[in-house]
C-alpha cells in the first residue's frame, strides 16, 4: 500500500491529476487481479488513474521505477555462463554477443548480457541522486549501438529484394531499439535498489506533453505536442461553454411573466425570462511566425482555432517585419501543417531583412486592421518582443487597446530573460490588459482559461 501510495505522489508530482477516489478504485482493483503478473497490475493500474492518453508514458517510466525492480540474480561465482563470459576482453566482444542474442530473440540471455554490460561500462556510483541517464549513454557508448545495428544488418543479408531489405533494416533498428530499453531498465533497477524508487522518482526527468517547452522542443517532443493539442482544445471548449451559460444574465420578460401570472391570481410568483443570448468575444490573434518563436506560434494558432466555436470570430494575422492576414489558409487547408506551410509560403511577412520587426509590424496591423476592432474585440500577440533594435512605435499598441476591448500579450520567454537584449517587452505592457509568460502547453491552457 505504501508503494502505491509513493506511486500516485510521484505521478501527482510530475503533473498528472490523480485523485483520491481514483487511488482508491487502484486499490481496490490489486484485489481482484493477479499481483504476480506485472501486465495485469500496470494496466488495471493505468486504467485507473490515468485518464488522458498522453499521459501513458509517464505512467510507464514511473511504473518502472515502483513496480518494475528485477532482483540483479546475476553471480558470477554460481552462475553456468561465467565461463563464456571470462573469455570476453573487449566491449566489441560483448556487443556481437548482444547482436546474436537479438538475431535469435533470446530474451534471459540478452538481460544477463545487458546486466554485464552495466556493470563493465556504467561506472554506476552508490548513492548518486541522478537519474541515470549518463550511465545509459555511458554503457551504450561502450557498446556501440551503430556496430550493433551493422551486426544484426549482417545477419539478415539474406533478403534479396529491395522491399525485403528495408523490412529487413526496420526489424534491425527495433531490435536496437529494444537494447537501449533493456539498458535503462536496467540502470533503473539498480537506481532504485540503491537509493529506493520515491529518491529515484525525484530524479527522473518525467515531463508530459503540456509541460514541455514549445521553443525548444524536439522533433519528437512536438509531436507529442500535437497529439495533446486536439484534446485540450475540446476540453478547453467546454469548459468556456459552461462559463458563458454560467455567465447570462438573463433580463425578465414581462408580457410572459404577466401572462404566467394569471394562475396565481394576477400575482407574479414565477419570473419568466427572456432566452439567453450568451456573449462570445471576438479574437484577433496576431502571431510572430520568425525562427526563434514560429513553433509557439503554431500552436497557439492550433489551439485557438480549433476552438473557433466558442468565438464569434476568429481572424489570424501573421508577421515577421510585415503583417498579413491567414485566417483563410486555417479555414480552408485540412489540417495544422498544411495551414502552416501555406503562412510560410504565401502570406507576405517579410519587408525588409525578415528580422522581427514588432514597431512597424504593430504599426501596419493598425492602419490596415485597426478599423474592424469593436469593443467585442480581444487582441492576442504571440511573440518574444524581441525587436532587433528597431523603433518600438509603443504608441500604436495604445491605439490597439483603444479600439479593443482587451489585448493580451503572450510571451514565450522565461520572465528572467525579458528586457534583456533586444527584448522590449516592458515598453509594451502599459498598455496591455495582460502579459504572460507561456513556455508550454499548460500555460497556454491557464491564459486560456482564466483571460477570455
Amino acid at each position: 500500500m505504501d508503494q502505491l501510495i509513493g506511486f500516485a505522489t510521484a505521478l501527482r508530482a510530475a503533473g498528472v491529476e490523480c485523485s483520491q477516489s481514483e487511488l482508491l478504485d487502484a486499490t481496490a482493483t490489486l484485489g481482484v487481479i493477479d499481483l504476480i503478473d506485472r501486465e495485469q497490475v500496470r494496466d488495471s493500474l493505468r486504467a485507473s488513474m490515468i485518464k488522458d492518453p498522453s499521459h501513458i508514458p509517464a505512467f510507464d517510466r514511473l511504473f518502472e521505477v515502483f513496480f518494475g525492480l528485477i532482483p540483479n540474480d546475476y553471480d558470477s561465482d554460481d552462475d553456468a555462463e561465467v565461463d563464456l563470459f571470462g573469455e570476453i576482453e573487449a566491449a566489441d566482444d560483448l556487443a556481437q554477443m548482444i547482436a546474436d542474442a537479438l538475431a535469435d530473440g533470446d530474451d534471459e540471455r540478452l538481460r544477463r548480457l545487458v546486466r554485464m554490460a552495466v556493470t563493465r561500462f556504467g561506472g554506476i556510483e552508490a548513492g548518486r541522486a541522478v537519474s541515470g541517464i549518463y550511465y545509459t549513454y555511458r554503457t551504450l557508448r561502450q557498446l556501440d549501438s551503430e556496430k550493433v545495428l551493422m551486426l544484426l544488418s549482417q545477419t539478415e543479408d539474406g533478403a534479396a529484394g529491395e522491399l525485403e531489405r528495408r523490412l529487413s533494416a526496420n526489424d534491425a533498428a527495433r531490435k536496437v531499439d529494444r537494447l537501449k530499453s533493456e539498458v535503462s531498465r536496467e540502470v533503473l533497477s539498480r537506481l532504485v535498489e540503491d537509493r529506493g524508487a520515491e529518491a529515484v522518482a525525484r530524479t527522473l526527468a518525467v515531463t508530459l506533453p503540456e509541460d514541455i517547452e514549445i521553443v525548444r522542443a524536439s522533433r519528437d517532443e512536438l509531436a507529442q505536442m500535437q497529439r495533446a493539442v486536439d484534446p485540450l482544445a475540446r476540453k478547453l471548449a467546454s469548459r468556456l461553454a459552461k462559463r458563458h451559460r454560467r455567465q447570462v444574465n438573463p433580463d425578465v420578460d414581462m408580457r410572459r411573466t404577466m401572462r404566467a401570472s394569471l394562475s396565481y391570481g394576477g400575482v407574479p410568483v414565477e419570473l419568466v425570462t427572456k432566452p439567453p443570448k450568451p456573449h462570445k468575444p471576438e479574437i484577433f490573434l496576431v502571431s510572430d511566425v520568425s525562427g526563434s518563436v514560429a513553433s509557439f506560434a503554431r500552436f497557439t494558432m492550433q489551439l485557438v482555432f480549433a476552438m473557433s466555436s466558442q468565438f464569434s470570430k476568429v481572424r489570424s494575422f501573421a508577421f515577421i517585419d510585415a503583417v498579413d492576414e491567414v485566417t483563410s489558409y486555417f479555414n480552408s487547408a485540412p489540417d495544422i501543417n498544411e495551414a502552416m506551410k501555406l503562412v510560410n509560403t504565401k502570406a507576405k511577412v517579410v519587408w525588409l531583412d525578415g528580422h522581427s520587426d514588432y514597431g512597424r509590424s504593430l504599426e501596419t496591423f493598425y492602419e490596415k486592421y485597426g478599423k474592424d476592432l469593436t469593443k467585442r474585440s480581444s487582441v492576442i500577440i504571440c511573440g518574444d518582443a524581441r525587436n532587433n533594435y528597431h523603433p518600438p512605435k509603443a504608441e500604436t499598441l495604445r491605439k490597439i487597446q483603444s479600439a479593443a476591448k482587451h489585448v493580451y500579450w503572450l510571451n514565450p520567454e522565461p520572465k528572467s530573460y525579458w528586457d534583456s537584449g533586444d527584448s522590449i517587452i516592458s515598453s509594451y505592457e502599459p498598455y496591455c490588459d495582460g502579459v504572460f509568460e507561456v513556455r508550454s502547453l499548460r500555460q497556454l491552457e491557464r491564459f486560456v482559461s482564466d483571460a477570455i
